[in-house]
């Protein structure tokens, strides 16, 4: 055996070399990006991060730089990286780990001073297989940190998918907001409506299952879509859809054909989750928000009972609406022009409103960086502008900027 002592020596050491000088080779190359102030104060922009992919890892980047050096991350860090790379989700994590292990769909959290609970779906992530109809009901208090789990069955169709939208829980009872969808073949879906189910924590058992609302089939098209809140793992009241029916009529020429004639009602309904009540957000200055010509689209956010509406144009001046959804309540109603620096920036992609700011995340016209703005909604002012750069200058390849997120 004392012959092959030099060489078991070496062995590691090799090992502990190659790897050293890998992982340094790659830190080396890795890309570092910062968003690069043009315009405006470098301080307008401090909570400003835009969620960016690289390399099929989800991150952001601010006036700082990239959140983290992924390639850089220990194995474990890494796949938390991946797979939780949303805040409510990094700060369960490092606050509860051993709660969090195998749950990243945040939407299927509640959180309080008192609970962290979680609703699992199985085969949550691969919609080309079967789901089961079983729901796993994962419960931890807060105080002790003791944990309990439990299985629910409910009537969902065995050629049905669920996906879960939110969850409240008080009094010992448990909401789930659900949304099912049926498919003959991935991966075109079919809507079928939204499910509320109602679980008793006491008893572990589900007590009822109700639809609250159906897939509509008219003559006119009708479309609901469940609006998520900004604040998705918090206490909630109310569940928020936008619901616009469309006119549908059969054109008779070489063959007859369904064409779209036009928007014909467009309203917000708002769903109490804890009295089963539906009510329609309207009015007469929201109305005719919802009915304008939206050909690049409308943004709808909610977060802190107040619904913010972006209806963002090229041709003319931008409307911007923040609506309180308990008062039923127009509190902001302001155009803003953003045609110059959609002409210059290009094209909006995505936009946020944050209180008294409208933050915009373009495009194109020639630009291969991903850019942002901040308009001061009160006065219609461009506060700040800046492009995602490569830190050491080079050309910034391929990014996929995605998102907006805002730290107070």
């Amino acid at each position: 055996m004392k012959r092959y002592w030099l060489l078991a020596t070496l062995i590691p050491f090799c090992v502990i070399a190659m790897g050293t000088y890998y992982v340094s080779g790659t830190a080396d190359q890795k890309p570092e990006y910062e968003l690069k102030t043009m315009k405006g104060l470098e301080s307008d922009a401090a909570g400003l991060q835009i969620t960016v992919n690289m390399d099929g890892i989800t991150t952001t980047v601010s006036t700082k730089g990239n959140e983290s050096d992924v390639e850089q991350l220990s194995y474990l860090a890494r796949l938390d990286a991946e797979s939780y790379y949303e805040d409510d989700l990094k700060r369960l994590v490092k606050e509860h780990r051993s709660f969090m292990r195998g749950k990243n769909d945040v939407n299927a959290f509640y959180e309080d001073d008192q609970v962290l609970a979680y609703v699992g779906t199985e085969a949550h992530n691969d919609v080309t297989k079967k789901q089961s109809n079983q729901l796993t009901i994962s419960i931890m208090g807060k105080l002790d940190e003791g944990t309990s789990s439990f299985h629910v069955l409910t009537d969902k169709k065995n050629d049905e998918y669920i996906n879960i939208h939110d969850v409240q829980v008080k009094d010992q009872i448990m909401k789930v907001l659900v949304n099912r969808m049926r498919t003959d073949k991935y991966p075109q879906f079919y809507h079928v409506g939204y499910d509320m189910y109602t679980i008793d924590l006491t008893s572990q058992s589900l007590l009822k299952s109700e639809q609250i609302l159906s897939a509509e089939t008219q003559v006119n098209e009708i479309s609901t879509w469940y609006i998520s809140g900004n604040a998705r793992i918090s206490p909630t009241g109310y569940a928020i859809f936008d619901r616009s029916e469309n006119k549908i009529v059969d054109k008779v020429e070489s063959r007859t054909v369904q064409r779209n004639e036009g928007l014909v009602n467009r309203e917000i309904r708002v769903y109490d989750i804890w009295n089963g009540q539906w009510r329609t957000l309207q009015n007469e200055q929201l109305h005719h928000f919802l009915m304008e010509d939206n050909s690049m689209g409308m943004s709808i956010q909610y977060a802190n009972q107040e619904l913010s509406l972006a209806a963002i144009s090229e041709n003319k001046d931008t409307h911007v609406m923040v609506v309180n959804v308990a008062e039923n309540k127009v509190i902001r109603d302001v155009q803003v022009p953003l045609q110059a620096i959609q002409k210059e920036w290009g094209r909006v992609n995505y936009s946020l409103v944050e209180k008294d700011r409208l933050y915009l995340l373009m495009s194109g016209r020639g630009r291969p960086e991903p850019n942002a703005a901040i308009v001061e909604l009160q006065t219609g002012n461009i506060l700040y502008q800046g492009e995602i750069e490569r830190k050491n200058l080079k050309s910034i390849g391929y990014i996929n900027a995605n998102g907006i997120k805002v730290q107070n």
